[in-house]
């Protein structure tokens, strides 16, 4: 059958991005995005909470868990949220928070992870809870044997100055948290969103995003996140943003994601269109100290515009696609590629001349049948956010 596509969320003057999803234990499916200005928010952030008891026919209407603006001068923007259960019935949504001047371009580190709770299957919201926390694009938290929480998030290497992975424990429930360690820091390597799953014996693998050209890489755990071994490549593509793994009621792995090629051409090209792109001021990074070494390495062209305040970044150079990627755990455990096997179902492609998509959420809401939530642009001025249900024999 072919994937069904429906929009659960548009408005033509919002750009809504960054959905994740997770089931609760009574069937209520969770919906957590945000809606800004622009892929990077720099005149106002909200974080939205929608559900669906009907497993994702219907949506309630949106709750706004936190609404900021940038009247004073300053923005407090909030980036990639992430939404689950947690083992003691809590729902826990995270995520990070920075300053908007500078912004999370090129001062990762200045970015904090805050934590919000609910008691009541996602309908009322705790205060925002901060941790020491660095970095950007959390993943959701590992509950690890002993009760301890694993949270990666990206931060920038002082040696290297590529995006690396860090993960902070806390082992007593995000009151007080460790010194950080970091996954994998290597010059030749840019590996930074990460997705950490357990398999059914207890190990644990981190799908990390790679963006000098590489496959999905992987990294495996046999100690609770104590070590690592790795990276691996694997046979999924998708690596230009944020994978979404975990483990099916069948025993599979399946991993949503986005992959587009690296650079911004196109058969049709032109001056006019990439002002247009430009007008709508999507990436705006602002030209403070904090930014100053990132900037600096930008590469200009026709994609870039820049004043002697701030620097806008032109999106859809290039077209943007969303697929699901399944293996069976005897893959996602083996390092070499010879060993394994999958198959990719593609969901939907980006053509839009603006085009920005593929941060991706999913849940089994039965055995076997699949709701992925996406972002995308396709027939929207402005990113919408779509669904997309199909079952295990699709692949």
């Amino acid at each position: 059958m072919p994937v069904g596509k429906f929009t659960i969320s548009r408005d033509d003057a919002v750009y809504e991005c960054f959905p994740h999803l997770c089931r609760t234990l009574s069937g209520r499916i969770l919906l957590v995005y945000r809606e800004s200005n622009g892929h990077v928010a720099s005149e106002y952030c909200r974080l939205v909470v929608r559900y669906s008891d009907d497993a994702g026919d219907t949506w309630s209407e949106r709750r706004v868990v936190c609404d900021e603006n940038r009247s004073s001068g300053v923005l407090t923007t909030w980036n990639g949220p992430k939404v689950q259960q947690l083992q003691d019935g809590r729902i826990l949504l995270l995520c990070d928070a920075v300053q908007y001047p500078p912004g999370e371009w090129g001062s990762e580190g200045e970015c904090r992870i805050w934590l919000r709770f609910s008691d009541d299957d996602g309908l009322t919201w705790s205060e925002p809870q901060p941790t020491p926390v660095a970095g950007i694009c959390p993943d959701q938290v590992t509950e690890l044997a002993d009760g301890g929480w694993l949270l990666p998030s990206n931060v920038r290497s002082a040696a290297t100055g590529r995006i690396v992975q860090n993960i902070t424990i806390s082992r007593d429930q995000g009151q007080t948290w460790q010194a950080p360690t970091t996954l994998f820091d290597d010059p030749d390597y840019q590996l930074d969103e990460v997705s950490i799953v357990r398999m059914p014996a207890g190990e644990l693998v981190a799908y990390q995003r790679e963006d000098l050209g590489r496959p999905v890489q992987k990294l495996i755990s046999h100690d609770e996140g104590a070590s690592w071994q790795g990276p691996y490549d694997t046979l999924n593509p998708a690596s230009i943003g944020m994978p979404i793994a975990g483990v099916t009621q069948d025993g599979f792995v399946m991993v949503t994601g986005r992959y587009g090629l690296p650079g911004n051409w196109r058969p049709i090209q032109s001056a006019e269109l990439w002002q247009t792109r430009l007008a709508k001021r999507g990436i705006v990074i602002p030209k403070v100290a904090q930014t100053e070494e990132f900037v600096a390495g930008i590469d200009r062209g026709p994609h870039v515009a820049e004043t002697a305040e701030e620097m806008i970044i032109g999106q859809g150079g290039a077209t943007v696609h969303t697929f699901a990627y399944l293996e069976p755990v005897e893959s996602a455990l083996a390092p070499e590629k010879s060993e394994q096997k999958g198959a990719v179902l593609p969901l939907d492609v980006d053509a839009s001349p603006f085009a920005d998509s593929g941060y991706t959420g999913w849940v089994e809401y039965e055995r076997g049948r699949f709701l992925v939530v996406n972002y995308i642009n396709d027939n929207a001025p402005m990113a919408q956010i779509r669904g997309y249900r199909f079952g295990l024999e699709d692949f």
